[in-house]
């Protein structure tokens, strides 16, 4: 068996792993979310994870596209983006694929192929920097947003207590402060 007739026969079970590495990054309730919700609708960045991972899988296993840069990569690197998260911590997850295709390779008896997992792990070092690219456009992106608000003096709309979206935010760290504070009903504060 070759490592191509290898990686797709054990697409699902690999994007899965390595969707798993992936969303192990963030907390456990945020985790459960993003692998129990599946529509991308109610989970919008969740489904841009996993479409970002299976197309940058389609592409690392095709030998003959050399193209990394995708529409759900693009998509999944500015959700990344968004994060308060170092640029190397943002593309560092393609590196992971690498040791699953290993492990697999070496579940199935496979060692012969080492030159074979050799290109493929070529390929992934040069996805790696493309998408440290794609990745740094975005966040250059987000960075010129926030100055362009703050010139034109946008920013004290998005800010203020006004916005739906910084009354969400005040909410969600109401509440979150009230589950790191809560007593039982009996009890008194």
């Amino acid at each position: 068996m070759m490592l191509q007739e290898l990686l797709t026969k054990n697409r699902a079970n690999l994007l899965e792993c390595w969707e798993d590495i992936l969303l192990g990054e963030y907390q456990k309730e945020t985790f459960r979310i993003f692998k129990k919700q599946k529509d991308q609708f109610a989970n919008p960045v969740g489904h841009k994870i996993r479409v970002g991972l299976a197309e940058l899988y389609d592409v690392l296993c095709d030998e003959s596209d050399t193209e990394v840069a995708t529409p759900g990569l693009d998509e999944l690197l500015k959700v990344r983006a968004l994060q308060p998260i170092s640029a190397s911590t943002a593309v560092s997850f393609v590196f992971d694929l690498k040791s699953l295709v290993g492990d697999q390779c070496k579940k199935e008896g496979m060692d012969s192929l080492y030159k074979e997992f050799l290109a493929f792990c070529a390929r992934v070092d040069a996805a790696a920097l493309a998408m440290f690219d794609i990745f740094t456009n975005c966040r250059q992106t987000v960075y010129q947003i926030r100055m362009n608000e703050f010139k034109t003096g946008r920013h004290i709309i998005t800010d203020s207590v006004k916005c739906s979206s910084q009354v969400m935010r005040e909410d969600m760290a109401d509440s979150i402060r009230n589950r790191t504070t809560y007593t039982k009903p009996n009890e008194e504060r």
